[in-house]
């Protein structure tokens, strides 16, 4: 887990504190678990095989392997933190990147899924952000639409926004 988010400014509370969707992991996972079954299934169904062919079959079986432990790195090393006043993007194993985005320069924050990614509780979030051209996406989010929500309930009021008496 990626150390606490520190320093907070004053009077700045973490509401949530996120890694990436397990998702991120099944790619690598399921080429690893293919490449292992077809490694092994190679083995007992040829026989008499050679020293050679058991290197190239462990080579090819390590390669995937490599893949899905640097991905599990990378996943326990990123985080999304959301704060009463900023949202906080951080990755990296050896190196850190971090990108903030102050919740008073959010003016929309849309949320994207497909049907598949729906059910399983995953998506993208989407930032528009004041003054500036495109918008900021994050992926692999979890519960995207509960944070949507937290965001937005967050964020100031847009300026001129004048709510409706009830």
């Amino acid at each position: 887990m990626p150390p606490p988010l520190r320093p907070l400014y004053a009077g700045e509370e973490v509401l949530v504190d996120i890694r990436p969707h397990w998702v991120y992991l099944v790619g690598p996972l399921v080429t690893t678990v293919a490449v292992v079954a077809l490694a092994v299934t190679l083995d007992i169904g040829i026989h008499n095989q050679g020293v050679a062919w058991h290197w190239v079959e462990g080579i090819a079986a390590a390669i995937p392997l490599t893949w899905l432990v640097l991905r599990f790195l990378r996943w326990r090393a990123c985080s999304l933190v959301v704060t009463s006043f900023r949202i906080v993007e951080r990755s990296g194993v050896v190196s850190r990147d971090q990108r903030e985005i102050r919740l008073s320069s959010v003016e929309q924050v849309e949320v994207g899924q497909s049907l598949v990614r729906r059910l399983l509780g995953t998506g993208e979030l989407r930032f528009t952000l004041r003054g500036e051209e495109g918008a900021v996406v994050i992926g692999d989010v979890r519960k995207p639409v509960v944070l949507q929500r937290i965001i937005n309930r967050r964020r100031p009021p847009l300026p001129g926004f004048q709510p409706v008496p009830r």
